[in-house]
């Protein structure tokens, strides 16, 4: 055999091999590596722990809320000018791309008690989709919710000429009236139908891109 033939041959083994280890490499990737476009997953989901809060029909929420579903959670409040109604237009967006299979739901935790009563909570969320759930309770237990799953938020408010901040978990002033404005996250969080937090997503992002993130969670 001469060297032409030789050379044949080995650029012959050679692109099958690179073809072969092509095949291995995206079939390994694509069935234990889901790449998600927006989905920052926890290494270890972690249980939910009780929540003593209320929907907008103003009932006692217990576990059952969050088992044999995905849930998506978003902490804002009614009078947000901006941030809350957008993000749960998105949200509601998702909620009707979404097949019924895939068991979704979208709930809206305000942490602005003081204004957001059970009776203001349901015409909100009715306005973007029916079947929001909308949540409140005590300063005390919403600071306690939101620090579980790391939503940072904090109240503004001008007293007599002064700037007042006023934490998480502390009740308003009762001379605070009502122009006042929340400082809240805008990271959406991710429960699973064990009703473990499982991870979260950071805007900017749309509908169809979260559904697609969702679909890949599902098949897991």
């Amino acid at each position: 055999m001469n060297s032409s033939n030789n050379s044949i041959w080995f650029y012959a083994v050679a692109t099958v091999l690179s073809v072969a280890l092509g095949f291995f490499v995206a079939s390994h990737y694509s069935t234990s590596e889901p790449v998600y476009h927006h989905a920052q997953l926890l290494p270890q989901p972690r249980a939910l722990p009780e929540m003593a809060l209320v929907d907008q029909q103003g009932k006692s929420i217990g576990n059952n809320l969050w088992r044999n579903r995905w849930s998506l959670v978003f902490f804002g409040f009614t009078s947000c000018p901006d941030i809350c109604p957008l993000e749960l237009q998105k949200l509601a967006s998702l909620l009707r791309l979404a097949d019924a299979s895939a068991r979704l739901q979208v709930v809206f935790i305000s942490v602005d008690p003081e204004r957001d009563t059970p009776a203001r909570l349901r015409e909100y969320v009715n306005f973007f989709h029916p079947d929001i759930v909308a949540l409140s309770g005590s300063n005390a237990e919403l600071a306690h919710t939101a620090n579980f799953f790391g939503a940072a938020y904090d109240r503004s408010v001008i007293i007599e000429s002064k700037l007042f901040s006023v934490p998480a978990g502390i009740d308003m002033p009762v001379n605070a009236g009502n122009a006042y404005q929340v400082n809240h996250s805008a990271r959406v969080f991710i429960v699973n139908p064990q009703g473990a937090y499982a991870g979260s997503f950071m805007p900017p992002f749309d509908a169809p891109q979260l559904w697609g993130d969702i679909k890949q969670l599902i098949r897991q």
